[in-house]
């Protein structure tokens, strides 16, 4: 089957364009999903787009019956507070210029979950950071990154934790906790199995 002249070229034009989806943490900036991300959407023949979710400042609480104070010390526009840490997190992470220039930046006011869940919807792929190793030493703790595994609208990358004299703090975290468990679970016995009795000396 033969195709005319240029139908292949218009067909390669007409292909969207893959979108990115990093998930920027306004604690840690998040610079290696950003890094990732920017090397992956070049590779795609992609585009970029850092997303910061940000919430106004709370009232501190008072006593039943007063007005809640207004806080002088909030920033006087959070919108654009958020969007210049947006910047300052982009071009930290990948220079002044060139690959930052090209990425697009949204700081969208909610929860991080509702927000990365709601670009999920437009994303080829969602790019998060490494969850805080203190989180994962943390029973209980609410971890983003699984939350949005199983709910989002696109396939999710998560970062690795980075290596801190060779064995990162979160592996070491985790460790502990496997640790725990195996030992909970030893202690206990199996269903229906009375506990396992402590190993003899020299037996």
């Amino acid at each position: 089957m033969s195709t005319e002249p240029g139908a292949e070229e218009e067909a390669g034009a007409a292909r969207p364009v893959p979108v990115l989806v990093v998930g920027v943490s306004r604690r840690t900036g998040s610079p290696s999903a950003l890094r990732w991300a920017e090397q992956e959407a070049e590779h795609r023949g992609g585009r970029v787009r850092a997303v910061l979710a940000w919430r106004p400042p709370r009232a501190p609480a008072v006593a039943s019956g007063r007005p809640p104070a207004v806080p002088s010390t909030g920033a006087a526009d959070p919108q654009a507070e958020a969007e210049e840490q947006l910047a300052g997190f982009v071009a930290a992470a990948l220079g002044e210029g060139g690959a930052a220039g090209a990425v697009e930046r949204l700081a969208v006011q909610g929860a991080p979950r509702a927000v990365l869940l709601r670009q999920s919807r437009e994303a080829d792929l969602l790019v998060l950071d490494s969850p805080r190793s203190s989180k994962l030493s943390t029973p209980g703790a609410k971890l983003l990154a699984p939350q949005l595994v199983f709910s989002c609208a696109c396939p999710v990358v998560v970062m690795p934790p980075p290596v801190e004299e060779g064995v990162s703090r979160t592996r070491r975290a985790t460790r502990r906790l496997g640790r725990a468990a195996a030992s909970a679970v030893a202690a206990a016995g199996r269903p229906g199995l009375p506990p396992r009795p402590p190993a003899a000396d020299g037996g």
